[in-house]
C-alpha cells in the first residue's frame, strides 16, 4: 500500500447529482456508484491499482469495485461522497465488507501514509501501529496464496535481476565500452521502474530492492564511477518515499 493523492471530485458529482444518487440508493438500493463517471477518475487516482493491495485492476480478471471507506450499509448518506470512495479489487472490498472504520480505524491511503502503520518482513506485512494491525486483518493483506506468494515471486525476480546487474557491472568495469554500459543501465533502470508509485505492488517491490545491501552497494559504486545517470536518480527519488520499514 502506498500514499495516494485524491483528485478533485469529477464534475459529474455535483451537489445536485450527489443528492439525487443518494436518494435513489436509499429508496431502491441501486448501485448508483457503478458508472464510468465515478470509476474512471477513481482508478486514475490509484494508478490503475487497488488502493489497498496494489494489484493491477481491469486486467487478469481483477475488476475494479468502488469501495466505500465508511460502509454504505451504515452510512448511506456517503454512498457517492467522493471523499469516501476508493478503487478496490473484489478481494479487498469483500474482506473489508461493512467494517466500521470509525469505531475501529484502518489505513485510508488517501488520508494516511501507510509507512506510518505498515512494515514488511519475509514477504508479510506487519502492523507497526494498532491501525496497521487492523488494516492487515480487515483487508486480508497477508492472504497466503494471493498476496504473500505474489510478494515472494517479486522478491525472487528482484534477487535474480540484482545478480544480473552485478554481472553487467563487472563486464562494464572490464570492457568500459558503450555497449556494456547501456546493458548495465538498462537492467538497473528496469529494476527501479518496478518501484515507482505507478507500478503494481510498488511498496513491496521498492522495499525489497531499496533495502537490499547489495543493490545499495551497486548504486554507490556506479555513482563513484560517474555511471549513475540523472534518469536513474529521478527514479530512485520517486521510489524512496514508499519504502516500508523492515520490521
Amino acid at each position: 500500500m502506498i500514499k495516494l493523492q485524491r483528485a478533485p471530485a469529477p464534475p459529474y458529482l455535483s451537489a445536485e447529482k450527489v443528492a439525487e444518487l443518494t436518494a435513489e440508493f436509499k429508496s431502491s438500493g441501486k448501485s448508483v456508484w457503478n458508472q464510468h463517471h465515478i470509476k474512471e477518475p477513481l482508478l486514475a487516482s490509484s494508478f490503475g491499482k487497488c488502493a489497498y493491495c496494489e494489484c493491477p485492476l481491469e486486467t487478469e480478471s481483477n475488476y475494479m469495485e468502488v469501495e466505500h471507506f465508511e460502509d454504505k450499509k451504515n452510512n448511506p448518506e456517503k454512498v457517492v461522497d467522493w471523499e469516501n470512495l476508493l478503487p478496490s479489487c473484489k478481494k479487498c472490498n469483500g474482506s473489508k465488507g461493512a467494517h466500521d472504520v470509525v469505531a475501529d480505524p484502518i489505513v485510508n491511503p488517501y488520508r494516511d501514509d501507510p509507512k506510518e502503520h505498515l512494515a514488511l518482513r519475509l514477504y508479510r506485512l506487519r502492523g507497526i501501529s494498532e491501525i496497521g494491525v487492523c488494516t492487515i486483518q480487515v483487508t486480508n493483506l497477508n492472504h497466503s496464496d494471493r498476496l504473500v506468494f505474489s510478494r515472494y515471486k517479486i522478491g525472487e525476480k528482484i534477487s535474480e535481476l540484482i545478480e544480473t546487474a552485478f554481472d553487467r557491472w563487472q563486464v562494464y568495469q572490464e570492457a568500459g565500452d558503450t555497449r556494456s554500459k547501456n546493458r548495465l543501465l538498462g537492467v538497473v533502470e528496469g529494476l527501479l521502474k518496478e518501484c515507482v508509485p505507478q507500478a503494481s505492488y510498488a511498496a513491496s517491490t521498492a522495499t525489497m530492492l531499496l533495502t537490499d545491501s547489495s543493490f545499495l552497494e551497486l548504486i554507490d559504486e556506479m555513482k563513484a564511477a560517474s555511471v549513475w545517470s540523472e534518469d536513474l536518480e529521478n527514479l530512485l527519488q520517486n521510489a524512496l518515499p514508499i519504502v516500508l520499514d523492515c520490521a
